[in-house]
């Protein structure tokens, strides 16, 4: 039933719903979830206050400056990510069982692995699949579920049932965002619960966040950043933040963007 989700839940499904049909009101949506006006107001509030959705009276529109999709995001081709990328593959070791989420700087990893590095990828994402399809060493198994438009990964209770039955030896999580109060935070709902469910099925926690990422906001908490075992970030990165991380007990690593 709508009226028994949860607050971060609703909000999810509104913002879901404002980025496909560009506006919803409030009015309509209390009534097709079952709760409040003031409470879908106050959802509304604070997803306006991330830079989310944009406010209008009795509902809230698309913001221009809201989360951009996978391909979107996978056109910024920056110098940040791809040294981010590379300094992860070069970690890796052979005979390694990865889970990888949806991220496009995963995504530049999976393309950065050593040609001849034998390993076994599991994800939920079809463009991260189909890219490790490519590589001649590596098994690779496409997690099922239905799959987020704006993450292109899969999602939903079966898939974090698959993914909680596993254990393996590394986890490469991509970072939407990584706080003022160190915890890590994601744009969507669906894809928080993922990537914290990710983090839980191994034993270690590889965190790529390019340097915009860090002292970010995002609506939905996955969990403080002494989850993480190692942050991969590049030069451009605060160092200030970056000794706050450290001290939080995650080996850093700045990665260098002067390649070839």
């Amino acid at each position: 039933m709508l009226k028994d989700l949860s607050p971060d839940e609703r909000k999810s499904m509104i913002l879901q719903r404002i980025n496909e049909s560009g506006r919803v009101l409030a009015n309509a949506v209390a009534s097709e979830f079952g709760v409040s006006e003031d409470s879908i107001r106050r959802d509304l509030r604070e997803l306006s206050e991330q830079g989310l959705v944009q406010r209008f009276h009795g509902g809230a529109a698309r913001s221009r400056s809201g989360p951009r999709s996978f391909q979107q995001r996978a056109r910024d081709e920056t110098a940040g990510k791809k040294a981010v990328a590379v300094a992860c593959a070069a970690r890796i070791p052979m005979n390694t069982t990865m889970l990888l989420d949806s991220s496009t700087t995963v995504l530049e990893f999976v393309r950065a692995l050593p040609r001849d590095l034998q390993v076994c990828i599991i994800t939920g994402s079809p463009d991260i699949a189909s890219a490790a399809l490519d590589h001649p060493c590596c098994e690779v198994i496409l997690l099922g579920g239905s799959l987020n438009r704006l993450t292109r990964s899969a999602i939903g209770q079966s898939t974090l049932a698959e993914v909680q039955s596993m254990r393996v030896d590394y986890c490469v999580l991509g970072a939407c965002a990584v706080d003022e109060e160190l915890m890590l935070r994601a744009e969507n709902y669906d894809d928080a619960r993922m990537k914290l469910a990710l983090g839980q099925a191994c034993n270690e926690i590889i965190l790529l966040a390019t340097s915009e990422k860090l002292v970010k906001q995002a609506p939905f908490a996955i969990g403080p950043v002494s989850l993480v075992s190692t942050l991969i970030t590049d030069r451009t990165a605060d160092r200030s933040i970056l000794e706050r991380i450290s001290r939080a007990g995650v080996e850093v690593i700045v990665a260098d963007d002067q390649l070839g």
